[in-house]
């Protein structure tokens, strides 16, 4: 991540801005069954895996590194929150066998005779997106 920074710095002009955006693993994801009117209500609790907790830590000390080296400074930082919209739940739990930023089981906040009951119904993942504008200096 360092080396991305430091090619972003050089094609950069002074005063260009860099968007830095990524996934926020500070924050748990959570599994959201859709009801009928189009919204969804929190269902359950995924978790980041380890590696990619431990990946966003080194991406995090490069982009402060890139700021003590004085190569950029933030112009400010937020977050959103981002869907990603399933058919179905069994089709969410796929996504999560052959997703490495998650772990593979959902934290249930509903018993198993609900789940089955919604299993044909929409589904989705809510993840925390972070977001920090940098200036080059």
């Amino acid at each position: 991540m360092v080396d991305a920074l430091r090619e972003a710095r050089r094609i950069l002009r002074p005063r260009g801005i860099l968007v830095d955006a990524r996934p926020d693993s500070r924050v748990v994801a959570y599994a959201e069954h859709g009801a009928a009117t189009g919204t969804y209500r929190q269902a359950g609790v995924i978790a980041t895996s380890h590696e990619e907790l431990v990946n966003d830590r080194s991406s995090d000390d490069a982009v402060a590194t890139a700021v003590t080296s004085g190569w950029f400074r933030s112009r400010g930082a937020g977050r959103f929150w981002h869907r990603v919209l399933f058919e179905d739940r069994p089709t969410l739990q796929r996504y999560l066998d052959d997703h490495a930023r998650f772990v593979h089981r959902v934290r249930w906040m509903v018993d198993p005779a609900t789940r089955r009951r919604w299993d044909e119904d929409p589904w989705a993942i809510r993840r925390a997106v972070r977001h920090e504008r940098f200036e080059r200096l």
